[in-house]
């Protein structure tokens, strides 16, 4: 039997409702970015109107993805913390489940394993659980692309940036931006759906 009851709470209820709404303020930062990034692109003259409050948008765009790295950190332990009363046996703790995201190159494998194992844990649930299981492994495939993508690209925007005369600097901004708009979309998209799947079979362990 689980040790979740009625008398319990979800640790990662609250701070999950953070971090989608983090999110959310980071995708409309990013879409402000992406716009600005365009106009460098298309009508240079336009955008050095607007470029110093581009690059304070940057900064607190910079700001806020810090912050919500972290608490998407926080939040994936206390899901796991979570995971583990709902399941009499969920094979990943907490603190692993922090290290298979964190850990340079273990990550690569630890990601997809994590995800992939909360999939099949919900795939045998049924209903509801089994479409959002199927969710987050259909999920899994996009994070690693925008994932790489935004790395690799962040590389090429820095390296571009110490020749500021080098004419593909804004268009390699302009692409960072739409990739890391794509990372912060499909990261959104897991933490609700990861979210929605463990408040419902919490719900079915109360009743």
């Amino acid at each position: 039997m689980s040790n979740f009851n009625a008398g319990s709470s979800l640790k990662s209820a609250a701070i999950g409702k953070f971090l989608v709404r983090l999110l959310w303020v980071l995708i409309g930062i990013g879409v402000i970015s992406t716009f600005f990034s365009l106009l460098a692109v298309i009508a240079q003259p336009i955008y050095q109107i607007f470029a110093s409050i581009d690059g304070l948008i940057s900064i607190v765009s910079l700001l806020i993805g810090v912050i919500s790295i972290i608490i998407f950190l926080v939040w994936l332990h206390r899901i796991h913390a979570d995971l583990k009363n709902l399941f009499q046996e969920y094979p990943i703790t907490p603190g692993g489940a922090i290290a298979r995201f964190m850990i340079p190159i273990y990550s690569l494998w630890g990601i997809s394993h994590t995800l992939s194992t909360f999939a099949e844990k919900f795939q045998a649930e049924g209903g509801d659980l089994t479409s959002l299981s199927e969710r987050v492994r259909s999920l899994i495939a996009p994070l690693y692309c925008f994932m790489i993508g935004s790395r690799a690209l962040n590389r090429i925007v820095f390296e571009a940036s110490k020749n500021p005369g080098d004419k593909f600097l804004p268009v390699w901004f302009l692409v960072s931006c739409f990739v890391d708009l794509g990372f912060t979309v499909v990261l959104l998209q897991l933490t609700k759906t990861m979210g929605t799947a463990v408040t419902q079979k919490a719900k079915r362990n109360i009743i």
